[in-house]
């Protein structure tokens, strides 16, 4: 889900851009400084520094949020684009995000590709169809293709494409978001997947999050795999997969085929047991359980509101955070009964009053601390693209499982900090339109 409205970003780009902006004072005595393969501060990646990297990339979780300083807003952009300028020469970049539309991503990927990295991109056609101008992704797909030689073999060039629909799947959307990286500086393997498209509205418009992962070669071979397989934009016979380790695990829909046997989020969530944990949970040793699925709706989102309703009434520790909410989904968690209304909080933001939503909460997860089936000091947290929704069981999506304290309790922590000091909404502007829709900027899954 996203912002599909170039107009809604454009506004904010500028203001996000301008830290950004470096003016150099370039001085005779230093004219090496833009020769061909040097680079400002901000900029592409030095010839020198290629020749000798010193740069390694750092595993685990990354946050941005839409509201806050430029730094924090554009953590992730900023975070992705700094990978793909270490990335080597003789390196290789695959990049799949339900929607591409930065200038700084573009300028970058072209750069990289015309030192000789390949470099291939796919993306939703939503996003670049009559009723959405693209430009950055018209530039990254003509930028690239004018780097390939004519005598090239076609395992080295560079592309940009879009699936229409699913590319492994037969209905739904290209959802993925997903950047793998093989040679980055001192670097192996660095694969990167959260909630976040490489767009401007990603640092401008919402919170989101993004795991990476580094030299987890077996891991990063199975979602390359995944990759290659979308770049063919052909129905899988067996589109579901899953790798599952005792870390790290990541599965992609569709949900089809010989290998489903089920959600995995919401299997998990069957094993949840209430009470019990140690070393986990709450101070009564209560098990804590964070729902932040920015769309719940549709059959599956009432399955897990089922689910959700029934661990707070058996005693869980439950929180939910959302976007957009469906109206059965929403009388499920609100019922009384039992322990009453689930606590629910909706992270979105309106900053002009004009009724309508300007940022938003666009993560999908959902932690676990406390007890899970016979283990009774579990910390689980799945993360990724899929909306709890119908739509995610058709599309291409991933889902990352990360298993550990740490990492946890960083999601964990997150969900709490805006749950509780949600962002604030100007007050309704007296030109405001009497009857706006509120959801007219924002994609409802």
């Amino acid at each position: 889900m996203g912002v599909r409205t170039p107009g809604r970003v454009s506004v904010l780009r500028l203001r996000l851009l301008v830290p950004g902006l470096l003016v150099a004072l370039v001085l005779p005595l230093v004219p090496a400084l833009l020769a061909p393969g040097a680079s400002v501060p901000g900029g592409s990646v030095a010839t020198a520094v290629e020749r000798k990297p010193t740069y390694r990339a750092k595993e685990g979780p990354t946050f941005n949020t839409a509201i806050g300083e430029p730094a924090q807003r554009r953590a992730i952009l900023d975070k992705i684009i700094q990978t793909i300028r270490h990335t080597s020469p003789k390196g290789t970049i695959k990049i799949m995000t339900w929607n591409f539309m930065n200038p700084q991503a573009a300028d970058a990927l072209i750069e990289r590709a015309r030192r000789g990295t390949t470099v291939r991109v796919l993306m939703d056609a939503s996003n670049n169809d009559v009723d959405t101008d693209n430009p950055s992704f018209r530039r990254l797909k003509a930028g690239l293709a004018a780097t390939n030689g004519k005598r090239e073999k076609n395992a080295t060039k560079s592309f940009a494409r879009m699936c229409k629909g699913s590319c492994r799947g037969k209905s739904g959307a290209a959802h993925t978001k997903m950047f793998l990286f093989d040679k980055v500086g001192l670097s192996r393997d660095v694969l990167i997947q959260g909630s976040a498209n490489l767009t401007t509205a990603s640092a401008a418009n919402q919170w989101n999050e993004i795991y990476t992962y580094v030299g987890r070669t077996k891991l990063y071979d199975f979602a390359e795999e995944i990759f290659d397989e979308m770049w063919l934009d052909q129905p899988r016979k067996n589109a579901y997969r899953a790798f599952e380790g005792n870390r790290y695990s990541l599965y992609f829909s569709p949900y089809y085929g010989k290998d489903f046997k089920g959600d995995p989020v919401q299997k998990a969530m069957d094993d949840i047991r209430c009470f019990g944990a140690e070393n986990a949970g709450n101070a009564n040793g209560r098990t804590i359980v964070r729902s932040a699925p920015d769309v719940i709706r549709g059959q599956r989102g009432n399955i897990a509101a089922r689910r959700l309703k029934a661990l707070w009434d058996q005693g869980c520790d439950v929180r939910v955070a959302y976007t957009v909410m469906g109206v059965e989904a929403k009388r499920i968690l609100t019922a009384g009964g039992g322990r009453g209304p689930v606590p629910i909080r909706h992270l979105v933001q309106d900053f002009d009053g004009d009724g309508d939503f300007d940022n938003y909460f666009h993560l999908k997860v959902l932690t676990i601390n406390g007890r899970l089936g016979a283990d009774r000091t579990a910390h689980v947290t799945f993360n990724g693209s899929a909306n709890t929704s119908d739509g995610a069981s058709r599309s291409d999506e991933q889902i990352g499982k990360l298993v550990g304290r740490r990492n946890t309790l960083l999601y964990q922590r997150f969900i709490d900090r805006w749950f509780e000091n949600p962002p604030p909404n100007a007050a309704r502007r007296a030109d405001a339109p009497p009857n706006p829709d509120p959801y007219q900027h924002v994609d409802m899954d």
